[in-house]
């Protein structure tokens, strides 16, 4: 194994994204699985699907390998933890991250301080469309799509809503399901770049959540949510042979 080269120090108010392809990472899942925890390897063991367990190993493996680059530490000893919601962090860092993966895409936010999270969804027809709205969207979302013109751009809009709810809630850290409805977050331009949230209401001594879209590769749809004033978002990508020597 080699180290990666990181592009520089991170610093406030830049979000580092690192974009890794899986199918290239599951050819080195041996290496992979011996980065991982003793608990993650007990998880991994737990799944019976393969294409879940390569998701899960090669997910888990890259984000060690990444934050590992952070705060100079082997992987295999970084004390990852899980929220009560299930979101990983690093106790007593200052490195915030979040990690999310779709089909063969992996992503990763890291940022200082600042709240982070991620989402990735791989587009594919959905037969239950409006069945799915009415129940994890919010009156002012159902009204927004509504008003679009064509059946192609309710389905687009419908997922660059969707990531934009799941990022935001994984940075705040809530249960995606419970609050989803609650939540009410619109895009702010037809070019769906970015999203403002309309309920709840932020409140004066709040900071400003920057949502904002992602490019991840043709056939997905991406969102990440930022606390604060976003100032630069680098973009990386991450393969195997950056690490693993053969």
């Amino acid at each position: 194994m080699d180290s990666i080269k990181l592009p520089g120090p991170i610093s406030e108010g830049t979000v580092h994204l690192w974009i890794a392809d899986l199918k290239a990472w599951s050819k080195h899942s041996e290496n992979l699985k011996s980065i991982l925890s003793e608990e993650e390897r007990e998880r991994l063991d737990r799944l019976k699907v393969i294409d879940k367990r390569e998701e899960f190993l090669c997910s888990r493996g890259i984000l060690r390998i990444i934050l590992s680059r952070y705060i100079a530490q082997d992987p295999r000893d970084l004390p990852l933890k899980h929220s009560s919601t299930g979101k990983p962090f690093l106790p007593q860092a200052r490195i915030q991250f979040n990690l999310s993966h779709s089909g063969d895409i992996f992503a990763c936010g890291i940022c200082i301080n600042n709240q982070i999270g991620l989402d990735v969804q791989e587009i594919y027809p959905i037969s239950s469309l409006n069945r799915i709205i009415n129940n994890f969207f919010s009156s002012s979302e159902i009204q927004y799509l509504a008003m679009l013109p064509s059946r192609e751009l309710y389905q687009e809009h419908f997922f660059a809503i969707w990531t934009a709810k799941e990022a935001y809630l994984k940075a705040v850290g809530d249960g995606i399901r419970e609050s989803f409805n609650q939540l009410s977050i619109i895009p702010e331009s037809p070019d769906l770049q970015a999203f403002r949230i309309e309920l709840p209401a932020p409140k004066r001594d709040q900071s400003v959540w920057t949502i904002n879209a992602l490019n991840v590769g043709q056939g997905f749809y991406a969102a990440f949510a930022f606390d604060g004033d976003l100032k630069e978002l680098e973009r990386y990508e991450i393969a195997p042979e950056n690490y693993f020597i053969a």
